[in-house]
């Protein structure tokens, strides 16, 4: 019985095939003109590409997982920022097309965010009028994320990096600050000149002491020779007046010029004594501030070394971001698509142009079977 139902039903169709091909032609050129009269949309999509903390380290590569990648799509906010769309339509001069649209609904109309499963990439697609506009709002969008996200990094570095800049900042000021005081002891202080000073005091003192010296031998032959003249006997040889008296002042002149070199002897002592004194002092203070200045130097480069290891391991903490495709400008416009929109009427108008004929292939079969009892039998 259904078999014979729709061998009728199908036979009902083929007589009025011309209707419904007449409708399905009439919705193609319904919706062939319709889209043809939109106003073709293009869409330029470019990628940003999110690069693990580490880079090529081998040993971040295991810090890759399912979760990890799901977690990367809190990047996506950085991309849909109102404040980054805003400063797009700026400077593309693109509000100016749209003056009474707001930001939250043109982003919605213009662009759209995709990060694919199980990927480390972002898709920024834009969707406009003009192909080229489309292109470089989408490059601009994908530019300034990647400069976004730099920028934060370099603020959250800076706040780590702080407390070592300080660090070695005090080590090159007391570094400084160190061989300026040894330059100013030096240029004030001369270790070669106390030198020559005192080298040449003792050399002065070795002098007076070898004329003190001969001058007390002078003196001892003198007075042995007095001697010997005041102890000659009445048989001796005569010794003449004049030179006893001679003798006398040489032994007075000898004396005076012992107790002069004997004072000379002791000032020279003295200033040698001072001299040397200032010397040993200059030099424990010049070697006091070697070892400080060699101390400042070993400071600084240490906190130099520290703030290099701190800065090349904030390379390893940070994800970075970088524009893999910038997007090429489109060649075919991605709204309307005519082919499927043709599809859809085509689909369309013939299932409802079916739907029609067998509501009617059902009202007639209902009429003939009042109409007719022996109809409504078989």
């Amino acid at each position: 019985m259904y078999t014979s139902d729709g061998l009728e039903f199908l036979e009902y169709v083929w007589r009025r095939r011309m209707m419904l091909a007449g409708v399905c032609l009439t919705a193609l050129a319904i919706a062939g003109g319709v889209s043809l009269l939109l106003t073709p949309r293009y869409t330029a999509t470019a990628s940003v590409l999110i690069e693990s903390p580490g880079g090529n380290d081998p040993r971040a590569a295991t810090a890759v997982s399912p979760v990890y990648l799901e977690s990367l799509k809190t990047y996506e906010m950085l991309a849909s920022s109102d404040t980054l769309f805003a400063r797009a339509l700026d400077d593309l001069q693109l509000r100016r097309k749209y003056p009474n649209a707001s930001i939250e609904s043109l982003k919605r109309r213009i662009l759209s965010f995709n990060k694919p499963a199980n990927t480390s990439i972002i898709e920024i697609s834009a969707t406009l009028d003009d192909p080229r506009q489309a292109q470089a709002l989408a490059q601009y969008i994908a530019e300034h994320t990647v400069a976004l996200n730099a920028n934060l990094d370099d603020r959250s570095n800076e706040g780590i990096l702080q407390e070592p800049q300080r660090i070695l900042n005090d080590a090159a000021a007391r570094r400084a600050k160190a061989e300026k005081a040894r330059e100013e002891f030096t240029r004030d202080n001369s270790v070669e000149t106390l030198s020559r000073e005192v080298s040449a005091a003792e050399d002065l003192r070795k002098e007076v002491e070898l004329e003190l010296t001969r001058a007390k031998a002078e003196l001892a032959e003198d007075l042995a020779r007095q001697q010997t003249t005041q102890t000659a006997g009445p048989g001796g040889p005569p010794v003449p007046s004049g030179q006893e008296r001679w003798t006398a002042l040489e032994i007075v002149s000898t004396r005076a010029r012992i107790q002069e070199l004997d004072g000379q002897d002791q000032q020279l002592q003295a200033s040698l004594s001072k001299k040397t004194q200032a010397l040993e002092s200059v030099g424990h203070a010049r070697e006091s501030l070697e070892a400080e200045v060699k101390a400042a130097r070993a400071d600084e480069e240490a906190a130099q070394t520290k703030l290099g290891e701190m800065r090349a391991s904030s390379a390893l903490r940070g994800v970075q971001l970088a524009v893999l495709d910038p997007s090429i400008v489109p060649q075919r416009p991605t709204f309307p698509n005519i082919p499927l929109n043709l599809a859809i009427a085509l689909a369309f108008s013939f299932a409802a142009s079916v739907a029609f004929l067998a509501i009617r292939f059902a009202y007639g079969r209902i009429r003939r079977a009042h109409a007719d009892p022996v109809y409504s039998l078989r």
